[in-house]
């Protein structure tokens, strides 16, 4: 190892020897190999460590870290292992027999005067040499990689250089400090290493669990670190049953994620879709808090229902021209009856071209459909706003016939807009299509006036099949007049500033919802993909999304196209700085393709063989694949991350209020120093 030791370093120099001194022996390594080793054991050690539960971390070293002359700086080094289960000894035979023995002798030794048999003790059937030897067992363990020191920095290989087949490793079981500590040092990316601890972009999401029975560990403090620059530009995959803690670990991403970029300064807007409100808003389950309670200049809740001042809405309004794609298309999605006259409706082309010149025509056909469905709006209950009118492309001949009809409007173009355009308001968009409508047969103009797309608007306008408009009354619900923008332009706006931003969904149905959040997602995409093809450095944004199968399963992405926004998600989000972490129930439910690109991997609980064996396809998860199926205890998880050399048993941290109020503090603490600089400064 003198090729990756720097320097001569004395004992007390070494990175390595508080680890060491946080440790138990538990052994000594008697079999070594490239991938595994067998330690020999004894009981009386792994209870001094409080037992070696299976993927329990210990580490294997040659050099002497207690005796200063004794130390050699060529074995200041040690390998990290990882225990797998019971080995067989070289004597096992012989040991087998005795304890067998031992054991039979113990329960039938004695018996009472009535013949009972009376259990015997230890003392009673074995001397303490026999006593002593039959105590000691073999212990199987991987070997993950070598733990050195190089230019005074602690560092880690994913292998081993070489193995000695003599007896020279000891065998030490890490303590909650130690194992901290070698997270903390080998979690992270080269990016870090020259950072200071405070500026250090990795927080604890959990801590180390090796098993579902805890009845001695204390692993309290043995924290499990996540790295930002793992999570940010990446596909992170959440993969568990109901009720495992895949919300809740959401939710500990989410926080971690904020607090990281406030220590580093970096901006990174978060998007989570909550079908259920368990983000937005205060519940039980989150010990009366929520992810909405992160101080309020750095999260937006979007909403169907805006009661609060700080919510924003996510309603539409339906009478706004620039809305129209978006509007028509919730229109469309929310008319689900199969009758002809409902289906011609939908057929009509209210949107048109997007540039009038070279389809002045169709342009201004687009534009006579798209007033008789704002008509339509105004009869089912929509409201304009304050001072609303909208364009109809006429002739005079036309106009001609419709003033003679009527007496309480005059019908004459601008003297602004398209030739021959009237601007009409409701009052007389209401009137002027009553008289084209109920006198169609009779005038000529008005019968060339109304192309076939135009007339299955009419006949809603009209009430002449079914119950016409008022088939549109239940989308008054999502129709807020006045409302200013777009709200996907203003969520990307919020997540471009580095907000976190939660878009409320549990009033909207599942079909308005899932083309809600496709359009956002299909907005966010865009303005990414426009700033990365104009030379310039796409914005930090991460996308979370839940019962992720529905959109990343082979049969959605094999069925889409190349445009749409959840397989350019897929796909190319990393090339955009648009990280995705998606959580479903299956492993085999998300397309092959989406795995193999994901870099980080959160486990708990999976109920079925095949859901484990295909995620023992994937790094050494199968090592894991018992206690992925036995153990169902709630944020028990099984962690890899791109920069984590291994996986890490983790129980993920609870969200609750203690989470919220650690973020907050910190996020003051900063703005509230570069406030008082600002002051300062003023003054």
């Amino acid at each position: 190892m003198s090729g990756i030791i720097g320097g001569n370093l004395a004992l007390d120099d070494q990175e390595i020897k508080p680890i060491i001194d946080d440790s138990e022996l538990v052994g000594g390594v008697y079999n070594m190999g490239y991938d595994t080793c067998t330690i020999v054991s004894h009981d009386y050690w792994k209870n001094n460590a409080g037992g070696v539960s299976r993927h329990c971390f210990l580490l294997a070293t040659a050099a002497d870290w207690e005796d200063p002359d004794e130390f050699s700086e060529e074995d200041a080094y040690a390998l990290l292992l990882r225990a797998k289960g019971p080995a067989s000894l070289p004597a096992e035979d012989d040991l087998m027999k005795i304890r067998e023995e031992a054991m039979r002798k113990k329960i039938t030794e004695d018996t009472d005067e009535d013949d009972a048999t009376v259990p015997g003790t230890s003392d009673d059937v074995m001397d303490v040499l026999t006593r002593n030897e039959i105590q000691f067992s073999g212990i199987e363990a991987d070997i993950l990689g070598t733990v050195y020191q190089e230019e005074n920095k602690m560092k880690f290989g994913s292998d081993a250089e070489t193995f000695y087949s003599s007896a020279r490793y000891k065998v030490y079981k890490p303590g909650s400090e130690a194992l901290k500590q070698i997270f903390s040092h080998l979690q992270e990316s080269d990016d870090n290493e020259d950072q200071s601890e405070d500026q250090q972009s990795m927080l604890p999401i959990g801590r180390v669990r090796y098993s579902s029975t805890e009845r001695r560990t204390n692993l309290e403090d043995a924290t499990v670190p996540i790295d930002i620059d793992d999570i940010i530009g990446n596909k992170t995959a959440l993969f568990g049953m109901t009720r495992t803690g895949k919300s809740n670990t959401m939710k500990i991403l989410a926080t971690t994620v904020f607090r990281q970029t406030i220590g580093v300064e970096l901006e990174v807007g978060q998007l989570l879709f909550d079908p259920a409100g368990e983000y937005a808003n205060v519940n039980t389950q989150d010990e009366g808090t929520a992810l909405a309670d992160l101080p309020d200049d750095v999260v937006t809740v979007y909403s169907w229902s805006p009661d609060e001042e700080d919510v924003e809405s996510l309603r539409m309004n339906f009478l706004d021209y620039e809305q129209i794609e978006a509007v028509w298309n919730m229109i469309k999605l929310n008319l689900t009856r199969t009758a002809d006259y409902v289906e011609s409706f939908k057929a009509a082309n209210v949107v048109g071209p997007d540039e009038r010149e070279g389809n002045r025509g169709e342009y201004n056909r687009a534009l006579r459909r798209r007033a008789a469905l704002y008509a339509c709006l105004i009869r089912a209950g929509f409201a304009p706003d304050d001072g609303w009118d909208v364009p109809v492309p006429t002739n005079s001949d036309l106009r001609e016939e419709v003033n003679a009809l009527t007496t309480e409007h005059e019908f004459e173009p601008a003297d602004y807009g398209g030739n021959g355009w009237v601007f009409m308001d409701p009052d007389g968009l209401i009137d002027f299509f009553e008289i084209i409508r109920n006198n169609q047969e009779d005038v000529d103009e008005f019968d060339d006036f109304v192309d076939n797309e135009l007339d299955s608007i009419l006949t809603l306008f009209n009430m002449e099949r079914g119950n016409g408009y008022e088939i549109l009354e239940p989308l008054n619900r999502y129709h807020e007049p006045g409302r200013e923008g777009y709200y996907p332009e203003q969520i990307y706006q919020n997540l471009a500033e580095g907000d976190t931003v939660i878009v409320d969904l549990t009033t909207g149905t599942d079909e308005i919802n899932q083309r809600i959040s496709k359009t956002i997602v299909e907005h966010i995409v865009e303005e990414q993909v426009d700033l990365f093809t104009s030379n310039q450095e796409p914005h930090n944004i991460q996308v979370y999304i839940e019962e992720a199968h529905r959109l990343f399963g082979s049969d959605y992405l094999d069925d889409a196209d190349d445009t749409d926004p959840y397989v350019r998600l897929a796909k190319e989000a990393a090339k955009f700085n648009i990280g995705l972490v998606y959580a479903t129930q299956e492993v085999s439910s998300v397309d092959g393709s989406v795995l193999a690109n994901t870099a980080n991997w959160i486990v708990t609980h999976l109920n079925n063989t095949n859901e484990t064996h295909e995620l023992s396809s994937y790094y050494d998860f199968g090592e894991f694949e018992n206690h992925i199926l036995n153990s169902e205890d709630k944020g028990f998880a099984r962690v890899k991350t791109l920069s984590g050399e291994f996986i890490i048993p983790t129980q993920i941290h609870l969200f609750d209020t203690d989470t919220i109020e650690t973020a907050a503090d910190e996020y003051r603490a900063l703005h509230d120093d570069d406030q008082e600089g600002v002051d300062a400064f003023s003054n």
